[in-house]
């Protein structure tokens, strides 16, 4: 069995040369970004921010816009030259901006009761069980008291609901199956929550389905507080919003 730390250094290292010029979400009815633009606009706060898996920005611009914080801490497994982050924020944004081209799960580049909100989207889809339990530890020990943290993942079941046009995406996540296209709708997602501490493909990141009941223990586990397990803005992947 692959060490653990191993498996880890897997995981980070799955997204070392993609997205060449920084990760876009884009814009989708279904994944309803404007939505949850409305949602933070309404609801962050605090002075300091932490986003997880900044990209190219497109996230980071539009909370540092609202003028909300004064620190926003950007984390990254990928080099702000190669996200080309700064060209897309702008200079004068590192006024208030700190980007950390980071390596491991641990966040030791930020203090300790730091944070007062963690932000992300579109990335702990692509980081392991393993590598998510290990994120949410470190987590709590950069979290001031009443941090709220709004984080969005992968469950198969919402998955197939919001868009069963696309039952392929979570087949390909599952390549040693022999005849899965003859999979019904429970056994895929049975098989896609069993791998959600599966291996990385080194040449693409690939999507890890833990899914809202599995999440939820890694938060409780890890000493947080559930606000909702899903605040339902996104209809094809959850986004649980917690706090210490």
């Amino acid at each position: 069995m692959i060490e653990k730390k191993e498996k880890l250094k897997q995981d980070l290292a799955a997204f070392e040369k993609v997205w060449h010029g920084g990760y876009f979400t884009g814009y989708s009815k279904k994944r309803n970004q404007k939505g949850l633009e409305s949602y933070l606009k309404s609801n962050l706060r605090g002075d300091t921010l932490l986003e997880i898996g900044c990209g190219g920005g497109q996230w980071t611009k539009f909370i540092y816009e609202l003028g909300i914080f004064k620190k926003i801490i950007c984390v990254d497994v990928l080099s702000a030259e190669h996200n080309k982050f700064w060209e897309n924020l702008g200079e004068e944004s590192k006024q208030t901006i700190e980007y950390l081209h980071i390596d491991n799960f641990e966040l030791s580049d930020i203090e300790n009761e730091s944070l007062d909100y963690v932000f992300s989207y579109d990335v702990f889809c692509h980081i392991s069980l393993s590598g998510t339990n290990e994120y949410i530890k470190s987590l709590y020990l950069k979290c001031r008291k009443n941090c709220n943290l709004l984080i969005m993942y992968a469950d198969p079941r919402k998955y197939l609901k919001s868009e069963p046009e696309n039952r392929d995406h979570l087949i390909k996540y599952l390549p040693s199956r022999k005849f899965i296209y003859r999979l019904s709708d429970k056994t895929l997602i049975k098989d896609a929550l069993s791998d959600s501490d599966g291996l990385q493909n080194n040449s693409e990141p690939r999507w890890f389905w833990i899914g809202i009941d599995v999440f939820k223990q890694i938060i409780l586990k890890n000493q947080f507080k559930i606000i909702k397990e899903d605040i339902d803005i996104d209809k094809t992947n959850p986004i649980s919003l917690f706090v210490k």
